[in-house]
Parts: structure tokens; sequence; C-alpha cells
């Protein structure tokens, strides 16, 4: 295969993780993530440095794919807080 072509898998494959992370499509996201690691390893294994043209996307990617799964992660732990004040509220109603 060749450099090029590697970089634009790679580059394809991030922004597929980052696409799936914006959408909350977390089921797809973490089946991309689990390729993702070895991948990578095997490119760099392969063609080191020679990325370096596009490890600043890749970084970039990296770091927005981050953002979206804290904020979700902060939405799911302020529904969780919710929905046990709504379980509380219950529990109290029906003593």
């Amino acid at each position: 295969m060749s450099l090029e072509k590697q970089k634009l898998i790679l580059l394809t494959h991030s922004k597929n993780m980052l696409n799936a992370a914006k959408s909350e499509d977390w089921q797809q996201f973490s089946a991309l993530d689990s390729a993702w690691q070895d991948q990578l390893k095997a490119a760099v294994d392969i063609y080191g440095e020679q990325l370096n043209t596009i490890s600043e996307q890749l970084l970039e990617d990296n770091q927005n794919i981050q953002q979206k799964i804290k904020f979700a992660q902060a939405k799911l732990a302020n529904e969780l807080q919710k929905n046990n004040k709504s379980h509380s509220s219950v529990k109290q109603y029906l003593k």
C-alpha cells in the first residue's frame, strides 16, 4: 500500500469516528474506535515520521472527539441525577 493511500485511510477513519461522535452514534464510534489503535500502530510501524503531515489533523479530530465524549458523559450524568431525584421524590410520596 502506498503512503498516500495509507494517509487517506487514516484520515477517513478519523473523520468517520468524529462524525459518529458528533451524531452521538456511540455504537458506531465504538466499532470504529476498536480498530483504530491497531490500524494507527501498524501505519506508524511501517511509515513512521512520513505520517507527520497528517498528525496535526488526526490530533485535532481526536481533541474534538474527546470534547464530544465529555459532553455526552456530562449529559448522561445530569440525566442520571434527575432520575435519582425523581426516584427519591416518588419514594418520599409513597411513605
